[in-house]
């Protein structure tokens, strides 16, 4: 999820939280915490709405598959009783969205994304605008696909992935997961959509720049019920621009309406079980897949684990903490290093970090024409912290900062946040962060935020306060929030991955959810950064080969170096 108040790309991104963020200057998840650590910048995404009757794109003249693509069951999940069907394919409502042949088609050149000319192949699929009413309207999810690359006789099936967020595309996930882990690629077609809201599945734009610019401009430490209110005034004409905009979508961009999705896909694809790699917040979307679909459930990776038994306070209070946490390590790493502007230790460093985001928040910085602000500023630094190999240029940064020019921070929000020279937010995965946990009733109000904003202080004191405020919202739909734990007896075991010091998905919630699902063994690194499976560690590939290709987990909990 994310954590900022910068879209996936802009902000740093919670999750709940994982990409975009929200008001204030953290997100839980940067959406594209799947890429390649060296990426020049944490990541941002897109809007827009579909309706109308229909039954699917493609032909509705065939039938969903029964088994995987090599016709063999999978031995890591425990058979499925003869009378056993997922949900939705158990609806007659739901036979013809089930029985859609995807048109897969080269995906048309984009400059802002890789993959085009790589053999990357996408399709659009329909699905019912609200399940409860499935003869009704129906919306467009895009899918993508990287055909495996070995021979048919090894192919295992499909292998669906989601990066996180929420409020990312999956396009170029669905790349990087080919590239990365080659051995999976030869054996599994890598298979992704974009989940209503995001990248091309009818993609939420809430806002206009002026908008936007204010929504990351609130202040995570408000110093009276006067700025607390003033920023309850700007979520509200946030919330109330993107109901506007989104029309009768709006209620139907939760989690549960993706795993729904997914599970359409999987019918289509002809797999039996859903196989699936999630990261961040695309845990919680596989978390909610098999509550919904437990006879369906695959050979599973989960990495950077949200639990799905955590309310929206315990989530904030957790990132938060979480985030603060990483920034004492990249202090820690920077102290002694040509450059750094931290004397003292990791404890004095954090006093110095505080002193130069409180300066902001009450004198906001000037540099051609523009302001920075503590939330710009809580944004960036929390952007950079996603990865380690971020950290030299967070280094400069808060050097340039701390001599008194804002002008490279200010740019770094900008790259970050895909805001142009013009004012407008490009590519802002914001909108659909946003959207997708009101739906899911992952927010905190304005009120609540300032209350654990002040709270949280005590424990993280650096990124705190931004982190919290990125989970406020007044959502026109809010949905209920869902805090509820897996039932484990249901479900075959599943490999869970977890970072010692991912700042967006805390360790802290991988035991938790390593006791809801008693089968499953869990895969610790001890580390820095937001998810450890495109870190090229050996003990975690290790892992997660067996599991993927083999269908066998280890004999019991791994630690990592």
């Amino acid at each position: 999820m994310k954590a900022a108040r910068v879209p996936a790309t802009a902000r740093i991104t919670v999750l709940l939280v994982a990409a975009a963020l929200v008001a204030a200057g953290c997100s839980s998840d940067d959406g594209r915490a799947t890429g390649n650590a060296a990426d020049t910048k944490p990541a941002a995404a897109s809007a827009g709405s579909s309706t109308g009757p229909g039954n699917g794109t493609g032909g509705a003249d065939s039938t969903p598959g029964t088994g995987t693509a090599s016709g063999q069951p999978d031995p890591a999940a425990p058979p499925a009783p003869a009378t056993a069907a997922p949900r939705g394919a158990a609806d007659p409502a739901l036979k013809d969205f089930y029985a859609q042949k995807p048109a897969w088609k080269p995906c048309p050149a984009d400059p802002t994304q890789r993959g085009a000319d790589r053999g990357l192949q996408c399709a659009r699929l329909r699905v019912p605008l609200d399940y409860a009413d499935p003869a009704a309207k129906t919306t467009e999810i895009a899918v993508y696909r990287m055909p495996a690359t070995g021979p048919a006789s090894a192919r295992i099936g499909s292998l669906a992935t989601n990066p996180g967020g929420p409020g990312s595309g999956v396009r170029d996930t669905v790349v990087n997961l080919a590239d990365s882990k080659p051995t999976l690629a030869a054996r599994y077609d890598i298979v992704g959509f974009d989940p209503r809201g995001t990248g091309d599945s009818t993609p939420v734009v809430c806002a206009d720049g002026p908008l936007m610019d204010r929504l990351q401009s609130i202040d995570p430490t408000p110093r009276d019920a006067a700025a607390v209110d003033a920023a309850a005034a700007v979520l509200k004409d946030f919330g109330r621009s993107c109901a506007a905009r989104i029309g009768d979508l709006l209620p139907h961009l939760g989690t549960g309406e993706a795993a729904d999705d997914m599970d359409i896909l999987r019918g289509v694809l002809g797999d039996e079980r859903l196989n699936y790699v999630g990261t961040s917040y695309g845990t919680y979307l596989g978390a909610r897949y098999a509550d919904r679909h437990p006879d369906r459930v695959g050979r599973f990776v989960l990495d950077g684990l949200l639990d799905p038994a955590s309310d929206r306070t315990a989530l904030a209070r957790e990132q938060a903490q979480g985030f603060d946490a990483a920034f004492r390590a990249f202090a820690a790493d920077c102290i002694g290093r040509a450059g750094c502007p931290f004397t003292g230790d990791a404890d004095a460093a954090a006093r110095q970090m505080r002193a130069m985001l409180d300066k902001l928040s009450d004198t906001p910085a000037r540099a051609g024409g523009r302001t920075l602000d503590e939330a710009m500023a809580s944004t960036v630094v929390c952007g950079y912290l996603y990865h380690p190999a971020q950290w030299p240029r967070l280094r400069t940064l808060v050097a340039a900062l701390a001599r008194g020019d804002a002008a490279p921070m200010i740019g770094a929000f900008d790259s970050y946040a895909d805001r142009g020279d013009d004012g407008a937010y490009a590519d802002s995965s914001l909108d659909g962060y946003f959207e997708i946990n009101c739906a899911d009733g992952r927010f905190l109000s304005a009120q609540e935020a300032a209350r654990l904003g002040r709270e949280i202080t005590a424990t993280a004191p650096v990124l705190g306060p931004s982190v919290v405020w990125s989970w406020a919202a007044d959502c026109v739909a809010p949905g209920p929030d869902f805090a509820t734990p897996l039932d484990g007896t249901r479900l075959p075991g599943m490999l869970l991955v977890s970072t010692t010091r991912d700042p967006a998905t805390p360790h802290v919630a991988a035991p938790r959810v390593r006791g809801q699902l008693p089968a499953s063994r869990l895969v610790t690194y001890n580390g820095d950064g937001h998810v450890a499976i495109y870190r090229q560690n050996a003990c975690v590939d290790r892992a997660v080969d067996r599991h993927l290709l083999d269908g066998t987990l280890p004999g019991a909990d791994v630690r990592c170096a």
